[in-house]
């Protein structure tokens, strides 16, 4: 039997949290990695596996088998990992490491968590109905996109709204994003790139000058030499489309702080900054011997996860760090074609105090955080920092009334909010939407 893994990254974050009675800590850790593998491509009863990874002893495990032949994508939200193989949708706990829920779901693609729902895109061999939201919980589904024009790809949530790459079949030329409300369930529209949006593939938001874009990787076609990358402003939707002279392949991962962007690039792992649509670096990590089969970057420790193969009858999972040192490995079976990222939360926060003095809300949050003061307690200042603990905006406040900070220019994901005041301050996580 073969042995598949999906690599789950938990992230470490540690916030620091005192109050009147005592300092607490708050701290995101680094759970699990998980592989998803699709096995031999040969063998048709080596079959989709998934294992995880422990970075804290390195062993790997593996835990759970779709009786499919290829694995598309994988993505992790809370204790649930959500994996996309070939014509099914199957959801694990992985606490439990127990199947919870499974859809047959021919031509499945890309997926995307999106609070209650699970967004999936579909290409071949479907020729509609190219983009389905379902149940996050049971995979009941939902809707159907059928506006959709043609084959589709990456996914990126912003504002409960879903921006789905289109790259059409295999023969296009062309590249288009969608647009989907996820409020209604509907169709919004959908934005012709033109020749420079062929291939596109991933999507990533990110916030500059208050003001939020959508960077698309778009792969270089078969036999090209260069590719292109575009940048489409949120407020008018109007793309912007720069040619690279590399052959760019599947997106890695984003870092918000510097606006950097890691790619496949030559076959190995580059890095893009986002501004400006260039080329940063070719090779943080070199192109492996074997076939980069999939990847994934750790943003709170800067380290890439890669796993290779031949398809056949081997396979590799290697750890780098920032300077393309190997730094580690793990057992990642035959075509590891997914990996994805756990960022699991430990807290030990005084819950009472916090109850009783602050109340943050809403959590998640969209536009606007609320920190109700209920005890009158003097405060000086609100400062909400990123998971890496640097800080992204900040409000004197000098008052013991109610705090409302403008958070709608921060890109969706974990942030500490600490509020200070008499030589006292706490911290609690909240979650932009």
């Amino acid at each position: 039997m073969k042995k598949n893994y999906f690599l789950l990254t938990a992230i470490v974050l540690f916030a620091s949290v005192q109050t009147m009675f005592a300092q607490h800590r708050s701290l995101i850790d680094v759970n699990q990695v998980l592989i998803v593998s699709g096995g031999a491509f040969s063998n048709p009863d080596d079959y989709v596996t998934t294992a995880s990874y422990k970075p804290n002893d390195s062993i790997t495990t593996e835990f759970g088998t779709v009786f499919t032949q290829s694995v598309q994508s994988a993505v992790v939200y809370n204790h649930f990992l959500y994996v996309a193989a070939q014509d099914s949708i199957v959801a694990f706990d992985i606490d439990s490491y127990q199947r919870v829920a499974a859809t047959a779901a021919a031509g499945v693609n890309q997926l995307a968590v999106a609070g209650e729902k699970l967004i999936a895109t579909f290409w071949y061999p479907n020729t509609a109905d190219f983009v389905k939201i379902y149940n996050r919980a049971d995979l009941s589904e939902l809707a159907v996109i059928s506006d959709v024009s043609d084959e589709a790809a990456g996914i990126a949530i912003f504002n409960n709204m879903a921006y789905v790459a289109v790259p059409g079949g295999w023969a296009a030329t062309t590249g288009k994003l969608a647009v989907i409300d996820l409020e209604s369930n509907s169709f919004v529209e959908e934005i012709d790139l033109g020749t420079e949006g062929a291939g596109i593939n991933n999507i990533y938001v990110y916030a500059a000058n208050n003001t939020h874009y959508l960077v698309t990787v778009n792969k270089t076609p078969w036999g090209g030499t260069s590719g292109y990358l575009t940048k489409i402003d949120l407020a008018d939707m109007a793309p912007v489309s720069m040619e690279v002279n590399v052959v760019l392949g599947k997106g890695v991962g984003f870092t918000q702080t510097d606006a950097t962007l890691y790619t496949v690039i030559n076959g190995g792992i580059g890095s893009i900054d986002a501004e400006t649509l260039t080329v940063t670096d070719t090779a943080i990590v070199a192109a492996p011997a074997m076939t980069l089969a999939g990847a994934a970057y750790d943003s709170i420790h800067s380290l890439f996860y890669v796993t290779t193969t031949d398809y056949a009858s081997v396979g590799e999972g290697t750890i780098y760090n920032m300077e393309g040192d190997v730094t580690g490995s793990f057992d990642a079976g035959i075509s590891a074609e997914a990996i994805a990222i756990d960022y699991r939360d430990y807290e030990n926060v005084n819950e009472i105090f916090a109850a009783n003095t602050f109340k943050f809300y809403p959590n998640p949050v969209k536009d606007a955080l609320t920190i109700a003061n209920n005890n009158q307690v003097a405060i000086d200042q609100v400062t909400v920092s990123d998971i890496m603990g640097r800080t992204v905006t900040s409000k004197n406040v000098f008052d013991k009334n109610n705090v409302v900070i403008d958070l709608s220019n921060l890109n969706p994901g974990f942030y500490f909010v600490t509020v200070q005041g008499a030589n006292k301050s706490f911290t609690a996580k909240i979650v932009k939407q």
